[in-house]
């Protein structure tokens, strides 16, 4: 036997949700650079995909009455359409939230410059070598990076975020 042919709305919910999850798929390569200044990077990305995916796995079939499978016919992807929706709205909205209200910690990291180059527009990338030997790397601006152009060492500011994931917030030559 045959699929029975989706609804009309059940077809507008769909390609509302994908043109959801192509905004925020473009947003996110907007915000995505942001995530290499945030110490624990991975964890804090994990953390906001999973639970915006969570949040709207649950929400779509809570709201819709729709009793989730394990299928991805026509009628049971919108859940997984929103869950990856919502995920990649929170990837973007928590890491903005978490950088737009930063508050200064007074500490700082000290570390030796190992690469410095221009990524694109007003964009670089720092990479540098921690004490404990390893190499991470920062998206700085333009100006940091002629400041840093010549020195071996880079002093770095930690912020905490709003989300409570700590940052790098400012890049400066050492002494």
């Amino acid at each position: 036997m045959s699929e029975p042919a989706p609804r009309p709305d059940e077809k507008i919910l769909t390609s509302l949700l994908l043109a959801v999850v192509i905004l925020t798929a473009v947003a996110l390569m907007k915000e995505g650079p942001q995530y290499d200044n945030v110490l624990e990077s991975w964890r804090f990305f994990n953390t906001a995909f999973f639970t915006g995916a969570l949040v709207g796995f649950l929400g779509w079939t809570q709201t819709f009455r729709i009793v989730p499978t394990l299928s991805l016919k026509p009628a049971d992807r919108q859940p997984w359409i929103a869950a990856f929706a919502l995920g990649l709205v929170f990837t973007v909205g928590g890491s903005w939230l978490n950088r737009s209200y930063t508050t200064p910690t007074g500490r700082m990291l000290v570390a030796e410059i190992d690469t410095l180059k221009e990524v694109k527009d007003d964009r670089w990338q720092l990479s540098v070598k921690h004490s404990d030997g390893s190499y991470q790397r920062y998206q700085i601006k333009k100006d940091a990076a002629a400041a840093l152009q010549n020195q071996k060492n880079v002093r770095m500011e930690v912020g905490r975020g709003a989300l409570g994931f700590d940052l790098i917030t400012d890049f400066a030559a050492t002494p």
